[in-house]
């Protein structure tokens, strides 16, 4: 999608990842890896250096404040009969501790945690 790319471009300064984001990342490495999919580890360990460059400024951490908000997001999930994975849950702590909105395709696990999230593939922020 050319329109978001040069969107993304264009707020680059204001664009954040979560160490989370980059941990998931590097499971998919490793699966790539494990099944023997070596195109594709090779593939996805350029691109992750590249975020890792672009970003590197911007990598936001999972330290206690966000731990404490992610317990209280998960509790709140839970309550209204959500079960979004850990890892979208700290991802949502640590967007929200920062006050950030979370671009995803993946609304349904962020939108039960009350955090404010965005499908960017649908319009542009």
């Amino acid at each position: 999608m050319p329109e978001l790319a040069a969107w993304m471009d264009a707020h680059s300064a204001e664009l954040f990842i979560s160490t989370v984001t980059l941990a998931e990342i590097e499971d998919g490495i490793a699966k790539a890896k494990r099944e023997g999919a070596t195109r594709k580890a090779r593939d996805l360990t350029a691109w992750l250096q590249t975020v890792l460059h672009l970003y590197a400024a911007r990598i936001l951490p999972f330290d206690l404040a966000t731990a404490r908000l992610a317990g209280s997001l998960s509790d709140r999930a839970r309550g209204q009969g959500h079960a979004p994975g850990f890892a979208d849950i700290i991802i949502a702590a640590t967007a929200q501790q920062h006050g950030l909105t979370i671009l995803t395709r993946n609304l349904r696990h962020f939108e039960p945690l009350g955090v404010a999230v965005h499908d960017p593939f649908v319009r542009l922020p």
